[in-house]
This record gives C-alpha cells, structure tokens and sequence, in this order.
C-alpha cells in the first residue's frame, strides 16, 4: 500500500497556479507536469485503504526528468524483493536517460533495488533501518538526516522518516524553479524544513555503564 505522501506530493507540485494568486512573481512559473503512474495503470491503494487513480502505465512514459517514489508500508515480514521487475528496470532506463531519482520515507526500498544506491548515501524513516539493512547491506543508511542529496551529478536523493516529503518537494522546487518559489510554496502550504535533523525523534538507548 502507497502512504499519503504520494497525494501530498503531487498536490503542492502542481498548484504553482493557485500559489500564483498570492504570490505574483511566480505567476508564469508552471515548472512540473506531474503523473501518477504505475506498473498497469490500475489504481494503487493508499494505506488507508483509499483507492488513488493513476495517470499511466510505466509503459506509457519513454523519458521523464524526476521519479519520485513515495512511502509504502509492508508488512511485519519485511520488503519482499523481486516484486516489480518491470518497475524496476523502468527506472534503471529512466536514470540512464537522465532521471533524477528520489524517494520519501521507504519509497528507497524500491528505488534500491535497481542497485543505483549500492554504495551511495542515502536516508529512510528511522523505524525502518533495521529492515533497509537487511535487505540491501551495501547501501549506507543515514536514518538520522532529513535529505540526502547524492549521486555525481546530485541524481541521487532521499528524504527520511513521514513529513521529511516537505524538505524533499521544497528542494525539488527550489532546484528547478528558485529559492524563492520554494519560499512562497512552503508559506503556502505551511510545509516545514526539518533544519534541525531527526536525531532527537529516533529512540535512543544509553550505553550500559560498566
């Protein structure tokens, strides 16, 4: 099931024309076309149970610049690998074209299987750590950071735990709009920059004294 992140997301991405009204500079500013796609075209589920309707198939979509894989929630035995070849292999295309790729929350789960991060910085929901290890040992996880922007060309990037999707889609702005287009959409929206990390939300166990 898809986490309501995917709806948030796509919400702030294309209402550039209603923060227009309020924010005149950026009236001619329509930066995103943005789609919801999915390996069918089948409605996905929220977590809730919610249907959310797609735009298009993967194999509908030849080229495009951004990805961006929202939250999943999976059950207590894990992520199961090996789900979505199809999927999978459209996004390792797409980033060979020229994708930036980026993912909320556990959306790394699945962009992690194309075996681009091996070796690469990336974050995930500090609850979640344990799992992302086990599954994929040779990415370096960073549960306590807000973003992490990697890859040589900063094609590379992940967000952490829940509402850490507004630094993300505020970045996204701000790298192709402007600062200040992100500045107007955060005020907007009253999206938050986690500046101060997510050190202090993750549980934290002393060392035994000895």
């Amino acid at each position: 099931a898809v986490m309501s992140t995917m709806s948030g997301i796509y919400d702030v991405l294309n209402m550039f024309e209603t923060v227009a009204i309020f924010d005149e500079s950026i009236k001619d500013i329509q930066p995103f076309s943005v789609q919801i796609v999915s390996e069918t075209r089948e409605p996905v589920d929220l977590a809730s149970g919610l249907p959310f309707q797609t735009h298009a198939s993967i194999r509908d979509i030849a080229r495009t610049d951004i990805i961006i894989a929202p939250a999943v929630l999976f059950g207590a035995d894990g992520w199961k690998k090996g789900r979505y070849p199809e999927l999978v292999d459209w996004i390792s295309g797409q980033y060979e074209k020229g994708a930036m790729l980026c993912s909320a929350c556990s959306g790394i789960f699945l962009l992690a299987e194309t075996g681009l991060f091996d070796g690469v910085d990336s974050s995930v929901h500090w609850g979640l750590q344990g799992a992302f290890r086990t599954a994929f040992p040779n990415v370096p996880i960073n549960p306590e950071k807000v973003l992490v922007v990697s890859g040589s060309r900063s094609e590379l990037i992940t967000s952490g735990a829940s509402n850490t999707w507004h630094d993300l889609v505020l970045y996204i702005i701000a790298r192709h709009a402007g600062a200040s287009a992100a500045q107007s959409v955060a005020k907007l929206f009253a999206l938050q920059w986690h500046r101060d990390g997510l050190a202090h939300y993750m549980p934290f166990t002393p060392e035994r004294e000895h």
